[in-house]
């Protein structure tokens, strides 16, 4: 028996090398938040019925579940990693949106911690 022949399939042509195509890399979080220490407070602090719902979402009255803890002023700016006081319980779009929000805070703190003292 023949093998039957191979069809052409024109969305191929159009379509890049898999090599080209790999999905952006993510930059790999902050070796603080792979320590057993904030893997256990974290934890806990989920586990609080006020770390129930999300804190973005109950301002704007829609209560949803919180799936991260989140620091309200980013830690490269408080400086103190695992203050309780700065934490607040946040879902995943709203993590990710203020994720989006403090990335230019972070980046003028470390631009000014870059500048000579004059």
């Amino acid at each position: 028996m023949n093998k039957p022949e191979r069809m052409q399939r024109p969305w191929l042509n159009r379509m890049q090398p898999r090599e080209e195509t790999r999905p952006m890399e993510r930059q790999r979080s902050d070796d603080l938040y792979h320590t057993s220490r904030w893997t256990k407070l974290s934890a806990a602090l989920r586990r609080r019925p006020d770390f129930a719902c999300c804190a973005e979402c109950a301002k704007k009255g829609i209560f949803t579940p919180a799936t991260v803890v989140d620091h309200i002023i980013p830690w490269p700016v408080c400086e103190d990693f695992f203050d309780v006081s700065n934490l607040q319980p946040l879902c995943d779009r709203c993590n990710n949106e203020k994720g989006q929000r403090d990335k230019p805070l972070i980046q003028a703190w470390r631009k000014k911690q870059n500048k000579p003292k004059r």
